[in-house]
C-alpha cells in the first residue's frame, strides 16, 4: 500500500511538472524573454545616475513595474543621448526611451503613446534682456544637447548659430563657465542642474519655445513588440503612475493625518464657520444696510442731478450742435446752443430720417459714415454746405458710435475756417502786388497743360522795359504802380480762362489752350491797343516787350514753347532798348513839369546858361549833350518827395 501511494505521488508530481513546463513554454512563446532598452542617462528626474553610477528616475521605475507586471525581463542601458539615439538607429537595441517625436524619426521608428509632457523654454543669463521668444534669438549663439529635438525647432525658425553638447549636464556646466549665455533644453533637467551647480539665480527662462512629449519607440514595422509595450504599460494603474511621479517630483498624496492637509482642512472648516457667522450677522444687520444703501442711492441721485446740470451747462457753453441718430439715420435727439444754426426747426427733423431733411447725395454720405462708425468704432468726419438764413454755411460733422447701434454727431460751423483756408490758398498761388498767379502756380499749370488733350497751345512771355530805371529814379512806389499797370494791361487783353502769371520781378507769362490762331492774333492786337491807350492818358509811358508761340501740333511741349517765347521776347527787347531810354527820359520830363509849379521855365533857362558856359570854357561838343541832360534833370530828386514836404513854408 505504501509503495502504491509513493508511485501515485511520483506520477502526480511528474504530471504537474510537465504542465508547469508547458505553461512556462507557452508564456515564453507569447512574450520575448528579454527586451533591451536604451535611453538618455542624463535627463533628471526621468532618467539619470545616482552617486554610485546606477540608473534611477521616473522612467526606470516605470520599466521595473512593467517587468513586474508582464514577467518580461528588461535590460536598460543609459548613455549620452546622441549615442543612445545612434545606437537605436544601428539596431543595437529593441526599444529607445526618452525620445521626442519628429517627422524625420518617424521614417524608421514606430512610437507608443506618450507618457510625459516636457516644457522646453529658452534659458538666458540674467544680464540679458529682451529674450521673449525664438525671434529674439537672432544674432545670438544658442546651446543645445546633441541630437535633441530642440535643434530641429531652432533650425525650423531660422536659428542656425547652435553650439551642441553631449548631455544636459554638459550644457549647464558650460553655462556656469560662461562659455554660453543662452540655451534651449527641457525644463526639468535644466532646473535640476542649475540648482545642482548653484547658478539658479544667474539664469532666467522664457515661456515655452515648444512643448515636447516623451515616447518609447521601436524599429519601424515591429508591430508585435509595439503591441507588447502598449499592453504591458497599460497594466500599470493610474495611481501607480502617480505614485512614481510624486516620488520623484517631491510630493505625496495628503492624508487626514498629514499635518499640512489637516491644517488646510481646519482652515476650510474655519472659513465655513466664519461664513455662517457672517451670514447670521448680515441677516441681523440687513435692515440697517438697506437704510444705508437707500441713503447712498439718494445721494447718488442728487449727485447725478448735479452732474446732469454740469453737463448741460457744458453743452450750453459749447458752440457745437449735437445730434443722436440710430443706425437707420433717424433723428432721436439733439442739442443746439444757437437754434439759428439749425437747417430746419426741430419739429421738422426729430423722429424723421436723414433723407427727409437733406439732399439724396448728402443722405448717402451720412449713411456711409454711420455704417462705418458702427462697424469699426472709429470716428468718421464729413464736411458739407447748407444754406442757413440765406447764407451758404460750411459744416463739419464728426460721427462716433455709442449705445450699440446709435451714433452721436457733433456738428460745427467751419465757415470761418474755410474762408481762412481759401484765403491762404489764394495767397499761396497769387502775387500780392499784381493779383496775378505767382510762379509756383504757373509752373504747376505747365504740367497740367501737357497732360491735357488739347487741339492747340499758346504761350507768351512779357518783360516790362525800364523798371529798374524807374525804381532808381522815381522810387519803388512808382515802380509798383508801373508793374500793376502792366499786369492789368496783360490780363485784360487775353481770354478769361488763360493762365496769367507774374513769373519774375518784371516778367509775366500767359498760357492758353484750344484757341485758334485768329483768336490769338485778336488778343495780341488788343494788347497793343491797351498799351497805346494807357500811354495816351499817363505821365509814365509804359513799354512791354512781348514774345509768343502758337502750336496746333499734337503732344507739343509747353516747356519748349515757353523757352522759344522767352527767346523771341529778348530779341524784341534788344530792338526796343534805345527807344525805351528816350521814352523814360520823356516820362521824367513830364513828371518834372507836372510837379515843379514854382519854377516854370527854370529848367530851360538852366540849360541855356549851362550850354553857354560850356562853350565859353571850351568843353567838347560831344560832351555838351550830357550837360544839356544834366541841366534838364538837376531837380529830378523832387519827383520822389511828397508835396507836403516839398512845398511847406517852414524849414
Amino acid at each position: 500500500m505504501k509503495g502504491c501511494r509513493l508511485v501515485k505521488y511520483i506520477v502526480v508530481t511528474m504530471l504537474m511538472a510537465c504542465i508547469a513546463v508547458a505553461v512556462f513554454a507557452n508564456a515564453e512563446n507569447d512574450n520575448p524573454r528579454t527586451i533591451t532598452v536604451v535611453l538618455d542617462d542624463n535627463y533628471p528626474p526621468y532618467s539619470f545616475r545616482d552617486s554610485r553610477g546606477s540608473l534611477q528616475g521616473i522612467t526606470i521605475d516605470q520599466w521595473k513595474l512593467f517587468e513586474k507586471k508582464t514577467g518580461i525581463r528588461v535590460e536598460i542601458t543609459g548613455m549620452e543621448w546622441n549615442k543612445a539615439f545612434q545606437a537605436m538607429k544601428d539596431d543595437k537595441f529593441d526599444v529607445v526611451d526618452t525620445i521626442s517625436y519628429n517627422e524625420e524619426r518617424e521614417k524608421y521608428l514606430d512610437y507608443t503613446e506618450s507618457y510625459a509632457t516636457i516644457d522646453v523654454p529658452i534659458f538666458f543669463h540674467k544680464n540679458i534682456s529682451g529674450i521673449t521668444g525664438v525671434d529674439s534669438l537672432r544674432g545670438f549663439s544658442v546651446a543645445a544637447k546633441k541630437s535633441d529635438n530642440a535643434i530641429n525647432e531652432l533650425i525650423k525658425n531660422g536659428i542656425t548659430n547652435i553650439q551642441v553638447y553631449d548631455s544636459a549636464e554638459a550644457v549647464v556646466e558650460a553655462a556656469k563657465k560662461q562659455e554660453i549665455v543662452i540655451f534651449v533644453m527641457g525644463k526639468p533637467p535644466s532646473l535640476y542642474y542649475l540648482y545642482k551647480l548653484g547658478i539658479q539665480d544667474d539664469f532666467k527662462y522664457s515661456s515655452s519655445l515648444y512643448t515636447s512629449k516623451f515616447y518609447r519607440a521601436v524599429k519601424e514595422g515591429d508591430k508585435a513588440l509595439l503591441d507588447t509595450l502598449d499592453k504591458g504599460f497599460a497594466k500599470i494603474s493610474k495611481s501607480e503612475y502617480n505614485t512614481i511621479e510624486q516620488t520623484w517630483f517631491g510630493y505625496a498624496n495628503p492624508t487626514i493625518y498629514d499635518g499640512e492637509f489637516f491644517q488646510v482642512l481646519m482652515i476650510i472648516i474655519l472659513v465655513i464657520v466664519s461664513i455662517v457667522l457672517i451670514l447670521l450677522i448680515w441677516n441681523r444687520t440687513l435692515q440697517a444696510k438697506v437704510e444705508e444703501k437707500t441713503e447712498e442711492l439718494s445721494n447718488t441721485i442728487t449727485e447725478l442731478k448735479h452732474s446732469e446740470s454740469r453737463i448741460r451747462a457744458l453743452l450750453e457753453a459749447i458752440p457745437d450742435m449735437f445730434f443722436l441718430l440710430d443706425k437707420d439715420g433717424d433723428f432721436l435727439d439733439f442739442h443746439a446752443a444757437d437754434p439759428t444754426q439749425l437747417f430746419v426747426s426741430p419739429d421738422e427733423f426729430i423722429g424723421r430720417n436723414l433723407q427727409d431733411v437733406f439732399s439724396y447725395q448728402l443722405y448717402e454720405d451720412f449713411m456711409k459714415a454711420i455704417d462705418k462708425a458702427i462697424a469699426t468704432g472709429e470716428i468718421q468726419t464729413i464736411e458739407y454746405q447748407l444754406q442757413i438764413t440765406g447764407v451758404m454755411t460750411s459744416f463739419e460733422a464728426r460721427l462716433a458710435a455709442c449705445e450699440g447701434d446709435r451714433v452721436v454727431g457733433v456738428v460745427r460751423d467751419i465757415s470761418e475756417r474755410k474762408k481762412a483756408e481759401e484765403k491762404l490758398l489764394d495767397v499761396s498761388i497769387h502775387d500780392s502786388l499784381t493779383g496775378l498767379y505767382n510762379r509756383y502756380y504757373f509752373e504747376s499749370q505747365i504740367e497740367a497743360f501737357e497732360e491735357k488733350q488739347t487741339t492747340s497751345l499758346f504761350a507768351a512771355v512779357f518783360d516790362l522795359d525800364g523798371l529798374k530805371l524807374i525804381n532808381d529814379t522815381m522810387g519803388h512806389s512808382i515802380g509798383d504802380q508801373y508793374l500793376a499797370a502792366a499786369a492789368n494791361i496783360i490780363s485784360s487783353s487775353f481770354f478769361e480762362d488763360s493762365i496769367v502769371a507774374r513769373i519774375g520781378g518784371d516778367e509775366f507769362s500767359v498760357l492758353a489752350a484750344n484757341r485758334s490762331h485768329q483768336d490769338i492774333q485778336e488778343c495780341i492786337k488788343a494788347f497793343n491797343s491797351n498799351v497805346e491807350a494807357y500811354n495816351q492818358n499817363s505821365l509814365i509811358q509804359i513799354s512791354i516787350s512781348l514774345g509768343y508761340v502758337f502750336s496746333d501740333k499734337q503732344n507739343a511741349s509747353m516747356h519748349e514753347m515757353i523757352r522759344e517765347a522767352d527767346n523771341r521776347m529778348y530779341r524784341v527787347k534788344l530792338h526796343r532798348r534805345q527807344s525805351m531810354r528816350s521814352d523814360v527820359v520823356q516820362t521824367m520830363k513830364n513828371m518834372l513839369e507836372a510837379r515843379d509849379f514854382i519854377t516854370e521855365g527854370h529848367a530851360a533857362r538852366m540849360e541855356d546858361l549851362a550850354v553857354a558856359l560850356s562853350m565859353e570854357i571850351g568843353i567838347p561838343e560831344k560832351d555838351i549833350a550830357d550837360i544839356r541832360l544834366l541841366a534838364q534833370f538837376h531837380d529830378i530828386g523832387k519827383v520822389g518827395i511828397p508835396d507836403h514836404i516839398l512845398f511847406k513854408p517852414s524849414k
